[in-house]
């Protein structure tokens, strides 16, 4: 993965791939009090969020400015995008066409570099033109994405076998962060997205495993990640790459729980590079990404749930894709990106209606109607909480049930319609009457009271 957003596989529903937005220099040539009122502004939302900074004041970052990104990788991922958006056989072959004249020309000892960009604009039209057809509105996205490269420092020059390593969190003070992780568990649970059994067959193997596992759970982190040591020179020893892959993971979950970031970092790339299973490859990535969304690194976050997205496609692995998009959408969100979120926001509600799991459609709508909200898309918001409630009805789901009514009052309140403010308050009423939930119950009450 290199320094920016690649409209990688996203899967094989989905007709789009993700657009790069390149500040114009105007923007970038912000003055030192706007710049300073933005910090703030973030600073603040990474407060509300229970998102963490370093003690210093510093927010952890990427450092992708270390390395190249290779010609290779860039035309490996042009190859990736066709085929995400199912482009047919006859736009593959014009592509391709100037894919080898890119190839060729990086073979050369000194590649002319205004010839390979030049065919990467050209292929990268071919491929917006199919998209704008087959979605009947334009697109830009692949040429953005192009532009967005031409940024970057590029090794035009063919380099086989480049090897290329995470850039991790700058050292950070050991202390404890006091400021409250968001735990990805809460927010998705897992069960409805997909099962964890990556279980070893080997008998001790599956012992220590199981144990490891076990131990994590019981909040055990230090006896968990020394079991996991000894697992993980068990599969050295046995040259077993698969179960070093999982340990790597498994390492990664207990280091993520006591904040030892960079070692999470460390264990989940490694899965994810070493793994044969795309989910724990898409786990992984969606871990990382997690870490730094957290650290209001969202741009780094983007290109790990991009990077999950597109190996839960591999693995048709739909309802962990379906996690993957809606990341995007809400970072999106949170970045004021209307665009892009609202793009992610389709996508994760496709992705969940083809799960057929009404838990996983009613979520993803409940979520992609925060998001609208975050946008000032009210409109949009009403319709996604319409949808989230019916299917919340038909699980009897109540809390939930009353949190939509409540939701939707409020922005029927903006709109200036206190009638239907106050219908939909009572609905959330007899929603939260059966329910053990004091606390909703009373904002609710108190809502109505003030109608």
């Amino acid at each position: 993965m290199y320094n920016t957003i690649y409209p990688g596989y996203i899967g094989k529903t989905y007709g789009g791939v993700p657009q790069v937005r390149v500040k114009p220099k105007q923007e970038e040539e912000n003055s030192q009090q706007s710049r300073h009122a933005e910090n703030s502004r973030e600073q603040d939302r990474g407060a509300n969020t229970g998102r963490n900074y370093f003690p210093n004041g510093e927010k952890t970052a990427i450092d992708y400015s270390r390395r190249q990104i290779g010609i290779d990788q860039i035309i490996s991922d042009f190859k990736n995008t066709a085929n995400a958006i199912g482009a047919p056989d006859e736009i593959k072959k014009e592509v391709n066409e100037y894919l080898r004249l890119i190839e060729g020309q990086s073979q050369k000892e000194r590649p002319n570099a205004q010839i390979i960009q030049s065919n990467l604009k050209n292929a990268s039209q071919i491929l917006d033109e199919y998209i704008t057809n087959t979605l009947k509105k334009p697109s830009k996205v692949v040429e953005n994405w192009v532009d967005a490269l031409f940024l970057q420092q590029i090794n035009y020059k063919t380099e086989k076998n480049e090897e290329i390593s995470l850039p991790v969190l700058e050292e950070q003070d050991k202390s404890e962060i006091s400021a409250e992780k968001k735990n990805i568990e809460e927010e998705y649970k897992p069960s409805q997205y997909v099962e964890e059994r990556y279980i070893p067959a080997d008998k001790e193997a599956k012992r220590k495993f199981i144990q490891a596992k076990k131990y994590a759970a019981i909040n055990r982190p230090d006896d968990a990640s020394s079991v996991l040591s000894e697992l993980m020179d068990y599969a050295n020893n046995n040259g077993d790459e698969q179960l070093s892959a999982m340990v790597h993971y498994e390492q990664g979950r207990v280091y993520d729980g006591i904040n030892n970031l960079n070692e999470a970092l460390y264990n989940y790339n490694e899965a994810a590079q070493t793994s044969r299973n795309n989910d724990i490859k898409a786990k992984s990535h969606i871990y990382m990404g997690k870490i730094y969304d957290d650290y209001v690194k969202l741009d780094a976050a983007i290109e790990h749930y991009i990077a999950a997205a597109s190996y839960a496609g591999e693995s048709d692995n739909i309802k962990l894709q379906t996690q993957a998009l809606s990341d995007l959408a809400r970072v999106h969100a949170e970045k004021f990106d209307r665009e892009n979120s609202i793009m992610f926001m389709d996508y994760a509600d496709i992705a969940a209606e083809e799960t057929k799991d009404i838990a996983v459609q009613a979520i993803i709508s409940a979520k992609n109607a925060k998001n609208c909200r975050n946008l000032q898309e009210n409109a949009r918001a009403l319709d996604y909480y319409g949808k989230s409630t019916k299917l919340y009805s038909q699980q009897d789901n109540n809390e939930k049930l009353a949190e939509n009514y409540l939701k939707a009052s409020e922005i029927m309140l903006l709109y200036g319609n206190k009638a239907k403010a106050k219908k939909l308050l009572t609905k959330a009423y007899i929603s939260v009457l059966k329910t053990d939930k004091p606390e909703l119950k009373k904002e609710i009450t108190e809502k109505i009271s003030r109608l």
